[in-house]
């Protein structure tokens, strides 16, 4: 029961923190960008749906935690936002550890079933360990992947640029 419930938990957190960060994708872009912005825009519908149904079924089982790839690429892209400088930047998700954690749950009860699952596993196993100094590899690889056009990472933003960031968009 106990397990029944935390993944119920975990799901209802993960599809909250996927509508809020598809509300800042559409809030920040123009129509440029590659298939990211359309992605965004099914994750935002599909998590709307999925919200309501999970409302009415609180005893759902761990198949919920599903997320497709697609999904799971743009939701890691824009906790990266957090951290890389680029010249525009569509949607941000905040890099914490519960969201670190909530995706590493997902990747490893799917691993098989993504084609890149490696690459986040490493990914979210570095940053769970604070470490995030693959962050602008991860976001032009997911960039490249989703054929970005607009806003590649540069590099890192100072310290201040990033807590700036955090409070303009999280606080």
């Amino acid at each position: 029961m106990k397990s029944v419930l935390k993944t119920s938990a975990i799901t209802i957190g993960v599809l909250a923190l996927l509508v809020v960060g598809g509300y800042y994708f559409f809030t920040q872009g123009s129509s440029t960008g590659g298939n990211i912005t359309k992605v965004a825009e099914e994750i935002e519908e599909n998590d709307n749906k999925a919200v309501a149904a999970e409302k009415e079924d609180e005893q759902a089982d761990s198949n919920d935690l599903k997320m497709s790839e697609g999904e799971l690429q743009v939701y890691m892209h824009q906790m990266t936002h957090q951290k890389i400088a680029a010249s525009k930047k569509k949607g941000a998700v905040e890099m914490t550890p519960e969201h670190i954690e909530g995706l590493l749950t997902i990747v490893n009860a799917y691993a098989g079933d993504y084609k890149h699952s490696d690459f986040y596993l490493a990914t979210l196993e570095k940053w769970k360990e604070g470490d995030f100094s693959n962050t602008v590899n991860v976001h032009n690889t997911i960039w490249d992947w989703h054929g970005g056009t607009v806003g590649r990472a540069t590099g890192f933003m100072t310290p201040e640029q990033e807590q700036g960031f955090v409070e303009r968009k999280f606080r």
